[in-house]
């Protein structure tokens, strides 16, 4: 049995945020996570020499705190991008925001001139229920467009009717847009006021985000912070108001332990938290633990020896024939990610949930059942494969249910009851929010920790900033 002051649950960027803050201030802390490295979702792999991001992750915020973080741990490691990422559809390329003259152009005057009639219809007759995403997409974008743009690529991400998905998702993610917006940013000139989701340039580590979470890490080692990777918590023991021991397990070998401790900071995903306390909650939290759910997330990482596919850091695959989602393409991002510049990586983005069909996959039939799609929709052909590898991503994205909110309120009103335990991050919150706003969670968790700051981490940036599907 080990006992520490201060432990940290999960070493995503909220938990590496706090660690860091708590190493800064002197304060001993231990943090377990059952991956093998630093960096969570936001995790770096290097394959063969090529670097793989775990999901594409920009380096964007309005935080001076985030900003100065970043710079602070990479300085002259951190390159300047120019964002491109389009939606990839009937073999076009359309500009992602939507702009007017290209949708125009790929689309066609007479399915423009529908779309745009079809909008002005639903302006003057809304349709839909605008709480749920389909009813506020279309009536900010109109039917037509809905059914071409946004329809498909959202239920490959949440496997579910766009009616049974809360318009928080769409007002989160691609705040601000509307056809109108679109049409008004096809027009020359600088726009005032533009919408967060339409921001042209980010700043990106030349070796991929686990670069920062790993200096973070040695940062931290050398102030005293201490780690245990493939550790997985198993229990949170309390005794009604205070926690006080996280049981553990070694993912390699099972073997077992028991951290006692004072504090507790968690940035796992909240409905798991919650079926890990012990004594277990009153069932009502129980249930509404059940009733949050979460995507997970396949990524099918090839090498291919073909010097360019396309221009975009990645590509959102609206084609209604394939199920995969979304491409990275590793080389836009950085040109350090590919050690030979004749050779091209991409990551195969599949939005799944673990035990389906696509879960149960094993590897090599993964990536056959990839590289055809890729040839299905014209992108590429398997001739050019090197080599390839699969990560699978449990708990990925947090599936905004028309009952959500609810069923957080619950969760939190019974962790309430704990004076030293606070939750964090995406998966911590069940907010779907970009990596800066989970480092900045964790970040005021420990300010609040040590007496430097009173922050609701359940409304940090609640006006997210500069966010996309």
């Amino acid at each position: 049995m080990n006992a520490h002051k201060t432990t940290i649950i999960g070493s995503g960027p909220a938990g590496m945020g706090c660690a860091y803050t708590l190493a800064e201030e002197g304060a001993p802390f231990l943090l377990v996570d059952e991956n093998n490295e630093a960096g969570g979702l936001c995790r770096t792999i290097d394959f063969n020499g090529y670097l793989f991001d775990v999901g594409g992750h920009r380096f964007l915020s309005k935080s001076g705190t985030v900003n100065s973080l970043w710079y602070k741990m990479l300085d002259e490691d951190l390159t300047r991008v120019r964002r491109l990422s389009r939606i990839y559809y009937r073999r076009r390329f359309f500009k992602y925001p939507l702009h007017f003259l290209d949708t125009l152009w790929n689309l066609g005057v007479w399915e423009s001139g529908l779309c745009f009639l079809d909008y002005l219809k639903n302006k003057i007759f809304p349709s839909g229920d605008k709480n749920t995403f389909e009813g506020w997409i279309i009536n900010n974008f109109g039917r037509r467009l809905y059914n071409i743009f946004f329809r498909t690529y959202t239920e490959k991400v949440w496997a579910v009717a766009c009616r049974d998905l809360s318009a928080d998702w769409a007002k989160q993610r691609i705040k601000g847009l509307s056809l109108r917006v679109a049409l008004k940013n096809s027009l020359p000139g600088k726009r005032k006021n533009a919408p967060k989701t339409l921001s042209e340039e980010f700043i990106y580590p030349k070796n991929g985000p686990g670069e920062f979470y790993l200096r973070l890490q040695k940062n931290c080692l050398e102030r005293g912070g201490s780690f245990s990777f493939g550790t997985r918590a198993v229990k949170i023991r309390h005794n009604d108001k205070r926690i006080v021991a996280v049981e553990t397990e070694s993912v390699s070998d099972g073997k077992k332990g028991t951290i006692e401790t004072d504090y507790l900071f968690s940035s796992m995903p909240l409905p798991v938290c919650a079926r890990l306390l012990e004594p277990a909650p009153p069932q009502e939290v129980i249930a509404a633990a059940g009733r949050l759910k979460f995507r997970d997330l396949i990524t099918v990482n090839v090498i291919l020896d073909r010097e360019y596919i396309f221009p975009d850091q990645w590509l959102y695959v609206h084609s209604p024939e394939v199920r995969l989602g979304r491409i990275q393409n590793f080389k836009n991002w950085s040109p350090s990610m590919v050690p030979d510049a004749e050779k091209t990586s991409l990551g195969l983005e599949y939005f799944c949930s673990e035990g389906d069909d696509l879960w149960r996959k094993d590897d090599i039939n993964l990536i056959n059942f990839a590289l055809k799609e890729l040839e299905k929709i014209g992108i590429t052909s398997r001739r050019y494969l090197i080599d390839a590898f699969v990560v699978r991503q449990p708990n990925a994205y947090p599936f905004y249910s028309m009952d959500y909110l609810k069923n957080i309120g619950i969760i939190r009103d019974y962790l309430s009851r704990f004076d030293n335990f606070q939750t964090m991050g995406r998966a911590g919150l069940f907010r779907y929010d970009n990596s800066d706003h989970a480092l900045l969670t964790g970040i005021y968790a420990a300010n609040n920790y040590l007496g430097k700051g009173h922050s609701d981490l359940w409304h940090v940036n609640a006006d997210s900033e500069y966010l996309e599907s």
